[in-house]
């Protein structure tokens, strides 16, 4: 199905799970490319108005080693402990969780009677009622044991108030997770297939062009409504808004200029060629993208709109790209950036340099495809947008080590570190920034340098483990559970 049906289908079974207590297990199978919207969509569910149960998300890993049940503990424990505290705030009284002297016995027990003393924990907060345990994880080799797992949680009498949802890739686990459990267990998917949501935009897109001068809000959009005729005039005037001064109208003016111009009355015109080539490129049909992007191009400069134009034109020279024509590619982007500089609109100069840059590079021209990439560096950090600077160093200094001259590669890959330093870990994370520290580690490491090599692996390392830390806080020191098992049952 495509991307619009697939999240639309997880949004209606999230509701139905919501507003239908007496399901215990809602399992979820998804692909790689799916997993983090899935996961995000799952979290944000919590904040239902019809819920009251609080939500736990844990994605620890469970492979053939560690079966992740006691990570999972330390990460209940932190959450309810961030949880208690902000609560305390808003003055609720959630109790702190016991603490045991340290684990032994079953893990799959310890995660269980967490739980229970989770539960015991918020009966003082009349407005909770349940828990709501999401198990995404990361990797799940052994589907059989997990879904056990989760099977012994549903048998043990104390926790009939959680219920659980598990998300995994494939769906390899769900006849164990949902087995016996009839209509008090659900199974959704959600896997994307790329050829119907391209089917789907292009229909979109088709119909966004058709949409006549004059048409509604929504067939503008390419909702459904009639094709030949335009909408209806207001009813009443609306009453006049009291006058703004000519600096918060100047402002205002700048900002909405683009999307007006595609609602007003050449809007029709303007929309429909965007569109087009839009649609065009999608059929490969480049010569037609590339005659309608031009003529829009051309009419963005004629109302004025130079920040659309300036976009438009930067996408001349990715379709041109695209058709395999790197030298109209050139010249497209080299007249984009010139523009936006003059008008100073940094951040799309950065775009188009970055563009100028792959096409100087396909062409052979090593050195002055270097040359453009840091130029769109430069420009991004006056935009004051760090990913794209970082990457534009990035590829400047692969460009440059391409071409031989190791010293303009190392000293533009010190500028993406620069950058990223003063974007903060989490930000460079995100970018590029630890494949440029592991590529200039490589460097260093060729001429002798082994301090400045493993100060730069380890800079990388840093910067993936900030992008990839899911909480505000380290897990309490380990407990360890009670001689017995959760509940009396024996989990696992």
């Amino acid at each position: 199905m495509s991307a619009n049906d697939a999240f639309l289908q997880i949004h209606e079974d999230l509701n139905w799970f919501i507003m239908c207590p007496e399901i215990r297990v809602l399992h979820i199978a998804t692909g790689a490319g799916e997993r983090a919207t899935v996961v995000q969509q799952v979290a944000i569910a919590e904040f239902h108005g019809d819920n009251r149960s609080p939500f736990l998300v844990l994605e620890d890993a469970h492979t053939e080693t560690d079966d992740g049940w006691l990570a999972r503990t330390d990460r209940v424990r932190a959450i309810h402990e961030g949880r208690r505290k902000s609560m305390k705030e808003e003055g609720y009284q959630l109790h702190e969780l016991l603490t045991p002297a340290e684990y032994h016995g079953n893990p799959v027990a310890v995660f269980a009677w967490t739980l229970v003393q989770a539960l015991e924990a918020q009966r003082a907060v009349p407005e909770l009622a349940g828990l709501v345990v999401v198990l995404a994880p990361t990797a799940l080799e052994n589907p059989g044991t997990f879904g056990e797992s989760v099977q012994s949680f549903l048998r043990v009498p104390e926790l009939s108030k959680v219920r659980f949802i598990t998300i995994e890739l494939g769906d390899a686990a769900a006849e164990h997770v949902l087995r016996g459990l009839g209509e008090t267990g659900l199974r959704s998917a959600c896997t994307v297939d790329p050829a119907e949501t391209y089917r789907a935009q292009a229909r979109l897109l088709a119909a966004m062009a058709a949409a006549p001068a004059g048409a509604s809000r929504e067939v503008s959009m390419g909702g459904a409504g009639p094709r030949d005729r335009v909408a209806p005039p207001r009813a009443r005037e609306l009453e006049p808004k009291p006058p703004q001064s000519p600096e918060m109208a100047e402002a205002i003016a700048r900002e909405i200029a683009a999307g007006a111009a595609l609602v007003g009355g050449s809007g029709a015109l303007l929309r429909r060629r965007i569109t087009g080539a839009a649609l065009a490129m999608g059929e490969r049909r480049h010569v037609d993208a590339l005659r309608l992007t031009s003529a829009a191009c051309a009419q963005c400069w004629q109302q004025g709109l130079l920040k659309l134009g300036c976009i438009l034109e930067t996408s001349m020279g990715t379709f041109g790209l695209a058709a395999g024509q790197s030298a109209y590619a050139e010249q497209a982007f080299q007249t984009a950036a010139s523009r936006a500089e003059h008008h100073g609109l940094p951040d799309v100069a950065s775009q188009a340099l970055s563009g100028l840059g792959a096409a100087l590079v396909l062409q052979g021209k090593l050195h002055e495809g270097a040359a453009a990439y840091s130029r769109a560096g430069e420009a991004a950090e006056r935009a004051q947008v760090p990913m794209l600077a970082i990457e534009a160093y990035r590829s400047a200094g692969q460009v440059s080590l391409q071409a031989g001259v190791e010293g303009a590669a190392v000293a533009t890959w010190q500028r993406a570190l620069g950058v990223a330093g003063q974007a903060g870990p989490e930000v460079a994370g995100a970018s590029s920034a630890p494949i440029v520290a592991r590529a200039l580690a490589a460097v260093m490491q060729r001429h002798g340098s082994h301090a400045a090599a493993n100060s730069l692996f380890e800079q990388a390392d840093q910067y993936e483990r900030a992008a990839a830390a899911t909480t505000s806080s380290e897990p309490q020191e380990k407990p360890s559970a009670p001689s017995v098992a959760a509940g009396g049952s024996h989990a696992g």
